[in-house]
Protein backbone atom coordinates (compact mmCIF):
# COMPACT_ATOMS: atom_id res chain seq x y z
CA UNK A 1 0.00 0.00 0.00
CA UNK A 2 1.09 3.20 -1.04
CA UNK A 3 2.10 6.25 1.60
CA UNK A 4 1.01 9.74 2.10
CA UNK A 5 4.39 10.80 0.66
CA UNK A 6 5.16 7.90 -1.87
CA UNK A 7 1.91 9.77 -4.15
CA UNK A 8 3.11 13.08 -3.70
CA UNK A 9 6.40 12.06 -4.54
CA UNK A 10 4.96 11.62 -8.02
CA UNK A 11 3.36 15.21 -7.90
CA UNK A 12 2.66 16.43 -11.21
CA UNK A 13 0.18 15.65 -14.30
CA UNK A 14 0.39 12.18 -13.44
CA UNK A 15 -1.12 12.62 -9.85
CA UNK A 16 -3.48 15.32 -11.07
CA UNK A 17 -5.02 12.65 -13.60
CA UNK A 18 -4.94 9.37 -11.40
CA UNK A 19 -6.77 11.55 -9.01
CA UNK A 20 -9.37 13.52 -11.69
CA UNK A 21 -9.83 9.45 -13.22
CA UNK A 22 -10.47 7.97 -9.83
CA UNK A 23 -12.98 10.36 -8.86
CA UNK A 24 -14.48 9.71 -12.19
CA UNK A 25 -14.24 6.09 -11.59
CA UNK A 26 -16.64 7.05 -8.29
CA UNK A 27 -19.17 8.59 -10.07
CA UNK A 28 -19.50 6.37 -12.48
CA UNK A 29 -20.48 3.50 -9.94
CA UNK A 30 -23.14 5.96 -8.46
CA UNK A 31 -25.03 6.77 -11.98
CA UNK A 32 -24.83 3.13 -12.37
CA UNK A 33 -26.77 2.32 -9.36
CA UNK A 34 -28.86 5.15 -10.72
CA UNK A 35 -29.42 3.38 -14.27
CA UNK A 36 -27.40 6.51 -15.63
CA UNK A 37 -24.99 6.80 -18.43
CA UNK A 38 -21.34 6.61 -17.34
CA UNK A 39 -19.48 9.89 -17.75
CA UNK A 40 -16.95 9.40 -20.23
CA UNK A 41 -12.86 10.89 -20.44
CA UNK A 42 -13.64 13.66 -22.81
CA UNK A 43 -16.65 14.92 -20.65
CA UNK A 44 -13.97 15.03 -18.04
CA UNK A 45 -11.40 16.84 -19.30
CA UNK A 46 -14.42 19.48 -21.24
CA UNK A 47 -15.84 19.75 -17.58
CA UNK A 48 -12.24 20.54 -15.95
CA UNK A 49 -11.50 22.77 -18.82
CA UNK A 50 -14.65 24.84 -18.30
CA UNK A 51 -13.65 24.97 -14.38
CA UNK A 52 -10.05 26.10 -14.92
CA UNK A 53 -11.41 28.95 -17.14
CA UNK A 54 -13.33 30.49 -14.26
CA UNK A 55 -10.79 30.51 -11.57
CA UNK A 56 -8.30 33.07 -10.97
CA UNK A 57 -4.28 32.30 -11.04
CA UNK A 58 -2.36 32.13 -7.73
CA UNK A 59 0.33 34.51 -7.06
CA UNK A 60 3.18 32.99 -8.19
CA UNK A 61 1.43 31.10 -11.45
CA UNK A 62 3.58 30.30 -14.26
CA UNK A 63 1.52 31.26 -16.90
CA UNK A 64 1.81 29.35 -19.65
Amino acid sequence: MATRDDLYRQFGPKLIEALALAIMDEINALRQQHSLADRTAGQLINAISTKLQGLADFEGMNNQ
